[in-house]
């Protein structure tokens, strides 16, 4: 991360450092994969990159509409079919350009200025027609600092929503709800019972109540579009106001500030930990019952062995005696025979 650190921060992500290597060095003990062991290391990395801001959402939540909101002009293609077949992650660049990497992620440079501080993803939807899309996406959310789940205020808590929900929730991630498109449902009464719903079920999933803002990013695009071409000024436009979006761009832009983002940036490894945690944990107390096992099957073993020589050592006894019977007759036949047959 580009940030001034205090004496106490510097000391809290050296020791992070230090708690995730030895971690590391467990798990290279204990023979785990190697997906694990690399994303174990992209925890360690992502200290030193800047706060990630991942969107998630069906295809027809509006995820790159609410991007496109956010950053204040259309900059990412819209449709009504899924347009986002990657991962996109959006950098700050003097100018607009496109790169694709490795790991099929296709980097956006936009000269927004809040791109600075912050890198923003954009997502297949959970039901995109490309399985390999939704792969992706669980691949990433881990490197997640803060999931902005998207849904839509006609269709909330779809099933595909619900399931990965709970599992950004394995990680430990910091969740914020947006309802889309609340602009569809006019009457106040409805839009609450919609909130409260999308409320209730992110309480039921996360085991805690997240924060949820209604929005319409379609009316914030267009009051953020004819405000920069007239040059008026955005707050008095009635489409803003009605877009509900001013109180939600406040939070990620303002109230998530330098503190509370590095706080989040300190939290993420450590859901990525507890996660690897709890199943090596399982992984260990499973070797501990077998090897609890081998062991009461040495001890049986030396039991019967001890058993067996308590047995052989009886038995031998016996047969000891029986060949000092022999020896010893022999040893008098011997004597007889040189007495009668040898004279000096």
């Amino acid at each position: 991360m580009q940030r001034i650190l205090t004496a106490e921060q510097d000391r809290l992500i050296r020791r992070e450092r230090s708690l995730l290597e030895d971690l590391r060095v467990l798990l290279v003990r204990l023979g785990a994969p190697d997906d694990d062991l690399a994303l174990l290391k992209r925890s360690l990395h992502q200290l030193d990159e800047l706060f990630l801001l991942v969107v998630v959402g069906e295809f027809n939540a509006g995820k790159t509409a609410f991007l496109n909101a956010m950053l204040g002009e259309r900059l990412l293609t819209e449709g009504v079919l899924p347009t986002t077949s990657q991962i996109q992650l959006l950098r700050y660049g003097e100018r607009q350009a496109e790169d694709v990497t490795g790991d099929d992620i296709l980097v956006v440079h936009l000269p927004v200025e809040w791109l600075r501080e912050v890198n923003l993803v954009d997502t297949p939807g959970t039901n995109a027609i490309i399985q390999r899309h939704q792969e992706i996406t669980e691949h990433f959310i881990p490197r997640s600092d803060l999931v902005l789940f998207v849904t839509s205020a006609d269709r909330p808590f779809s099933e595909s929503e619900r399931l990965l929900l709970s599992r950004i929730r394995e990680w430990g991630k910091k969740i914020v709800m947006v309802v889309n498109k609340i602009d569809l449902i006019d009457q106040p009464d409805d839009r609450e019972q919609i909130l409260a719903f999308v409320r209730d079920n992110g309480r039921q999933l996360l085991g805690v109540a997240p924060e949820v803002f209604p929005v319409s990013a379609r009316q914030a695009l267009q009051a953020k579009t004819k405000a920069h071409q007239q040059g008026s000024p955005l707050g008095a436009d009635p489409l803003w106001q009605q877009s509900l979006f001013e109180p939600l761009e406040r939070y990620i832009l303002h109230a998530l500030d330098a503190t509370e983002r590095l706080r989040l940036k300190l939290e993420n490894p450590i859901g990525v930990v507890d996660n690897l945690g709890q199943h090596y944990s399982g992984v260990i107390a499973n070797r501990r019952t077998v090897l609890k096992g081998d062991f009461d099957a040495i001890d049986a073993i030396e039991a019967q062995l001890e058993a067996y020589e308590a047995d052989m050592r009886r038995d031998f006894k016996y047969h000891l005696s029986h060949v000092d019977n022999v020896l010893y007759a022999m040893a008098e036949r011997g004597d007889r025979f040189f007495d009668e047959t040898m004279r000096i």
